[in-house]
């Protein structure tokens, strides 16, 4: 059977435009192509055959269900007895078929047979006379997002490259521990974000919901992205588990207290939790009780984020602890590493939104990062985590003059070898 006249190419684009909007394949066909397809596409090929009219009429008592475009187009004897044909030769599956009267062909998808490779059975195809086109069936995606509405204010997100780092990990199934004081997990940019809430402080369930600390901790860290509302954090699927430790000590402003007592129980909770991560954005003297707890955490492969301290400090003075300072802190050491932590727009109680600035949000900052590599290799150690950290540090120019900051892609690209850093 001659070939159509139609270039290749043209006959592609049009095919596929053609079985994407033929109206009257049949339902059950459809359906089981879309629950087949999702499991893996890779499994399944589009053929088409010619399909010239006046070869035939449907024989009487046949229905063209299935085989009707609803202009009358119908499929010939021919058509249907060379995919037939097809099917058979090279042990395909049928799934689903309909007609294309633009381009008078038949188009078929089916699913290879176990242990074949989708290209093997595609070359046999293409070299088969009697098939017009052979290919793979393609996975598409929209290209639409509901856009953050403060998310171009994100400036330290936007140094950080964290919109083309999302394109590689967004931290989803990593759980992070949030010792800090309570915060507002009914606030529209947390929502499906925290999934455990503990208060080691007292029992006042609203003064945990109107702690801002917290808040604007979480909110770095793990805003939900492209929901339409707020922010973008870092890790927007990560998991946070809320352990209230510490408390705010005035209405309105972010200035808390912890004591080695609530931070030893929330320390021991988090590695109940079995948390893959624990953000410390506190800071005090050393404390062998909380060393001893950090310790065994770290021993369990959990990973602390904390402020970098300048003396002997909890938890910066720890080995093996990732410890941060802010990008303008020009004293940092050179094995600190560093992000923004100034003027960072975050949340607030209340569904609302605030700039917060200091090591305490820089490490969330890093904490989020830390979740994006974590998504991608669970097994990351310390060691590991703080190497591919350090040689992602970019110096940036900023209004107070150059600062240093780690650059998400670029750790995650040395991870994973994919290449999406293009901002």
């Amino acid at each position: 059977m001659a070939r159509p006249l139609l270039p290749a190419l043209s006959i592609a684009a049009l095919l596929l435009a053609g079985c994407a909007s033929a109206p009257a394949a049949a339902p059950d066909d459809h359906d089981a192509l879309a629950l087949a397809s999702r499991a893996d596409a890779t499994r399944f090929i589009v053929v088409a055959v010619a399909n010239e009219p006046g070869q035939g009429p449907v024989h009487a008592g046949s229905t063209p269900r299935g085989y009707t475009d609803g202009t009358g187009y119908v499929v010939s004897d021919g058509a249907r007895r060379t995919l037939h044909a097809l099917a058979g030769l090279y042990h395909l599956q049928p799934v689903a078929a309909w007609p294309i009267s633009l381009l008078r062909l038949h188009c078929a998808v089916f699913a290879l047979p176990a242990g074949a490779t989708r290209e093997a059975v595609l070359q046999q195809l293409q070299s088969d006379t009697r098939v017009a086109l052979a290919e793979p069936l393609q996975d598409y995606s929209v290209r639409s997002s509901q856009v953050d509405p403060y998310a171009a204010v994100q400036s330290g997100n936007e140094r950080m490259d964290i919109s083309a780092a999302h394109r590689i990990s967004r931290g989803r199934g990593v759980r992070i521990a949030l010792i800090d004081t309570g915060l507002a997990s009914d606030h529209p940019d947390l929502r499906g974000r925290v999934g455990v809430q503990r208060n080691f402080v007292d029992g006042d369930a609203r003064r945990f919901q109107l702690d801002r600390h917290g808040t604007a901790i979480a909110g770095v860290i793990a805003a939900n992205a492209d929901n339409g509302v707020g922010i973008a954090g870092v890790a927007p699927e990560a998991q946070l588990l809320a352990l209230k430790a510490c408390w705010q000590l005035q209405e309105g402003r972010d200035d808390a207290r912890c004591n080695s007592f609530t931070l030893a129980q929330a320390l021991a909770s988090a590695v109940e939790l079995k948390a893959n991560i624990i953000n410390l954005s506190l800071s005090g003297p050393p404390d062998r009780l909380l060393e001893a707890l950090a310790e065994r955490a770290m021993r369990e492969g959990i990973i602390i984020v904390g402020p970098d301290g300048d003396g002997p400090s909890f938890p910066g003075s720890l080995r093996n602890v990732l410890g941060v300072a802010r990008s303008e802190d020009q004293a940092a050491g050179p094995d600190v590493l560093q992000a923004p932590g100034r003027e960072v727009l975050t949340l607030a109680p209340g569904g609302r939104y605030d700039f917060s600035s200091g090591s305490s949000i820089a490490t969330g900052e890093i904490t989020g990062v830390t979740a994006l590599l974590l998504a991608r290799k669970p097994a990351l150690d310390a060691r590991r985590l703080h190497t591919l950290l350090h040689d992602a540090t970019d110096t940036v120019t900023t209004s107070a003059g150059p600062a240093r900051t780690v650059n998400a892609c670029r750790a995650l690209e040395s991870l994973t070898g994919e290449h999406d850093c293009v901002k």
